[in-house]
C-alpha cells in the first residue's frame, strides 16, 4: 500500500511539472527566478521520496534479518504448530 501511494504521490508530481511547462510556455511572464523557485520544490520533494523509500528498504533489511534469525535458531517448527492451532479456532466458532 505504501508503494501504490508513493506512485501516486510521484505522478502527481510530474502532473504538476507539466502544468508548469505547460504554463511557461504559453506565458512570457514566467522568468528565470520563476524556473529556480519550481525546480528547487521539485528537488526538495524528489529528496522527502528518496528519503522514505531508503527508511522503508532499511525496515524490510531490518525484518529479513530478524526472519533469518529465528529460521537459524531452529524455532520454525513452532511457527507452523501456532499457525495449525489458530486456524482451528476460527473452524470452532
Amino acid at each position: 500500500m505504501n508503494e501504490l501511494s508513493m506512485s501516486h504521490i510521484i505522478n502527481a508530481e510530474a502532473e504538476k511539472i507539466q502544468a508548469f511547462v505547460q504554463h511557461a510556455e504559453r506565458s512570457m511572464s514566467v522568468k528565470t527566478k520563476d524556473y529556480i523557485q519550481f525546480n528547487n520544490a521539485v528537488s526538495k520533494f524528489m529528496e522527502e521520496i528518496t528519503m522514505e523509500q531508503w527508511l522503508s528498504l532499511n525496515k524490510l533489511d531490518r525484518v529479513i534479518q530478524l526472519v533469518d534469525e529465528h529460521f537459524q535458531e531452529g524455532d520454525y517448527d513452532d511457527c507452523e504448530d501456532d499457525d495449525k492451532g489458530s486456524s482451528e479456532e476460527y473452524y470452532d466458532e
